[in-house]
């Protein structure tokens, strides 16, 4: 009797000990992930590279998944216009905020790193009408990253950028999707932030670099919406884009994705932006949560991967997807961000070779 008192106590002890370790390691908010690398150097690129005859949806660019996050903290109000959670999110935070926080880096990190593709999500703040870009939690407000855009097209000529604002959520819609009733507001702001000036919607299909920079001498962008509400300075989402989301934790998985995607190139449509989605997505059950917190965030999961994922890209993927979408996208670990951004550019020097032929 008394050797199972004791045996008893020890394993309440044990049980004790992994429920305080699970609770802690819901509740930490540190994300403990390295630094992003030195991002000088590619800010001009694709002006120093691309010689003019290279069709836009063939051209190769480093993509920033969940772009607009760096500014999202522990106390960022959660966006019950795009979760279906809002009170998990809330109990959970700082695990939910962990696998939420996609970039280190701000915008014009990553525009100075050489990111030309930015998956954009926002949402509009129903008590103030505000717009913020968003991950689940609010990051900062669109229109100051809108001004940081327009600031870097201005400075740099011959520049291309894909703005892929391919979530805009709102919580007043019924189906929580920013359609007509809000579409003006956000229209208006991306005027003012003069981004517009800068807005073309090339034929996907025969546009060329010279033509959408007008021979080098200009900056232009892509904008591509799901609800485009009429206006011609957008390109529809759903026709122009073609994306593989393989929605799995494991590494493996996304490479043979990606294997297999090359294999059927001839199938995809080359008329369209091609994305390599080169992302690791949480799975929302038992081994897919003790494997997120075993890689403790999201940042820290990605800078791992993004270093066996730069060793691997190879010309068949940049051939048949030539966004190379990441998480921590100017993650230093394993040199990934300079060897991704100097695959891309040698791959862009042989489209460039090829196409004058």
């Amino acid at each position: 009797m008394r050797m199972l008192k004791r045996t008893l106590k020890i394993a309440a002890v044990i049980l004790l000990a992994l429920f305080l370790l699970l609770a802690l390691a819901l509740e930490l908010p540190f994300l403990w992930a390295g630094d992003s690398a030195d991002a000088t150097g590619y800010a001009d690129w694709m002006s120093r590279t691309l010689t003019g005859p290279e069709r836009l949806a063939d051209i190769a660019m480093l993509g920033a998944h969940d772009a607009l996050t760096a500014d999202m903290e522990l106390s960022s109000r959660v966006d019950e216009a795009s979760v279906a959670s809002p009170f998990q999110l809330g109990i959970c935070k700082s695990l939910g905020y962990r696998q939420s926080k996609t970039q280190l880096a701000g915008v014009s990190g990553l525009l100075e790193g050489g990111v030309r593709y930015l998956d954009i999500r926002v949402t509009r703040d129903p008590d103030t009408g505000t717009f913020y870009t968003v991950h689940n939690y609010y990051s900062a407000p669109l229109a100051q990253y809108l001004d940081e855009i327009t600031d870097f097209l201005a400075r740099h000529p011959g520049e291309i950028l894909v703005l892929d604002f391919q979530h805009c959520y709102d919580v007043s819609a019924p189906d929580g999707r920013l359609g007509e009733t809000h579409f003006e507001e956000l229209y208006a702001l991306l005027l003012k932030s003069g981004l517009l000036d800068y807005a073309c919607t090339p034929a996907l299909d025969t546009a060329v670099y010279a033509e959408v920079t007008e021979n080098g001498s200009r900056a232009a962008c892509v904008i591509l919406m799901k609800y485009t509400g009429g206006r011609t300075e957008f390109l529809d989402y759903e026709t122009s884009i073609e994306s593989d989301w393989f929605n799995t934790d494991s590494p493996e998985t996304i490479f043979t994705g990606l294997d297999a995607a090359a294999a059927r190139q001839d199938g995809m449509d080359a008329g369209r932006f091609r994305v390599q989605q080169g992302v690791l997505t949480m799975q929302a059950n038992l081994p897919g949560i003790f494997n997120a917190l075993g890689s403790w965030s999201l940042l820290r999961r990605a800078e791992a991967f993004n270093a066996d994922y730069a060793q691997r890209q190879n010309e068949a993927w940049l051939r048949a997807m030539p966004i190379v979408m990441t998480d921590h996208t100017l993650s230093g670990k394993g040199g990934a961000h300079a060897l991704l951004m100097e695959k891309i550019i040698a791959y862009n020097k042989t489209l460039a070779s090829a196409a004058q032929e």
